[in-house]
């Protein structure tokens, strides 16, 4: 909110130099207003977060679609996409985008880049940031990571197509995403592997998938999944999920570790578990998992 209280000092002194600009504070205030709430479906850059001059170059961008989301919640969804291929989502594109015509040719492709909005990250941002690959210590320039906090919130990920639906409108089942429900979708291309794939590429600080974790279920949460008609595409979503080790990165030296309980929601389940280290392994173990008692 501290944007308002600035909108709202530059209209009050306006006020004093004359009517004109009093108007213009004011409108700065309620677009403001407007941008805190969430109100209206464009993601647009205002002068909340860019001083005037910035604000005046910007561009508004429209989604064109939702993502529905086997990720209700942010905890727990992989770093990058691919990394939980059992991970299952549509994106349900909106008017006037959601034209059969758009995607005419689409379901010749097996994978798309979709460029879509962290829409529940912050608006502001830093110019150094702490990868949770690098333990969160180490400092990085956000333009070197692929943190969810930067200046626009843009993010682009690859994902697989599974279906093109155009029977009512247009929607597209997906596979392996790395996308929270709701978030809003801006563009979609198709992945051209011979002009995309560069395995010879330098990849900095991360040069190599994330380690994978065992994972052990109780005879509880075996039982749990029995009884689901989803049962065996839930266990190897829990399974890809927990195996990326979800735990905040302060967590995993902390002496208590494994004393700790930890939830994470997947569809509509909580599923508890927590770290255990055998012979100085680590792997995770599903304690339970529960019908979740309200929405993410």
């Amino acid at each position: 909110m501290a944007c308002l209280a600035d909108h709202a000092a530059g209209a009050q002194t306006a006020m004093v130099r004359g009517t004109a600009q009093a108007t213009q504070g004011l409108y700065a205030t309620l677009a403001c207003l407007a941008a805190w709430a969430g109100i209206g479906h464009n993601a647009t850059m205002t002068d909340c977060d860019f001083s005037s001059d910035e604000a005046s170059n910007a561009f508004t961008l429209t989604p064109i679609g939702r993502i529905a989301s086997d990720y209700p919640d942010k905890f727990g969804i992989p770093r990058q996409p691919g990394l939980a291929s059992a991970a299952r989502a549509t994106l349900t594109l909106t008017p006037p985008f959601d034209d059969p015509l758009a995607v005419r040719g689409l379901e010749a492709f097996s994978h798309l880049w979709l460029t879509f909005v962290f829409h529940q990250s912050p608006t502001r941002w830093t110019p150094l940031v702490r990868p949770p690959r690098l333990g969160g210590n180490a400092k990085h320039g956000v333009f070197a990571t692929r943190s969810t906090h930067r200046p626009n919130r843009l993010g682009l990920s690859l994902v697989e197509l599974v279906k093109v639906d155009t029977r009512d409108g247009v929607t597209l089942h997906l596979r392996g995403h790395d996308l929270v429900d709701g978030t809003p979708v801006l563009d979609i291309k198709p992945y051209l592997a011979w002009a995309e794939a560069l395995p010879e590429a330098r990849s900095g600080f991360a040069p190599a998938p994330p380690p994978s974790l065992p994972v052990t279920f109780s005879a509880a949460a075996e039982t749990r999944l029995l009884a689901r008609r989803d049962g065996d595409s839930l266990r190897e979503l829990i399974r890809q999920v927990l195996a990326q080790d979800p735990r905040p990165a302060y967590h995993k030296n902390a002496q208590n570790s494994s004393e700790r309980r930890y939830g994470v929601r997947l569809r509509d389940v909580d599923v508890r578990f927590y770290p255990i280290t055998t012979n100085g392994i680590d792997s995770m173990h599903v304690e339970d998992i529960v019908v979740a008692s309200s929405p993410a």
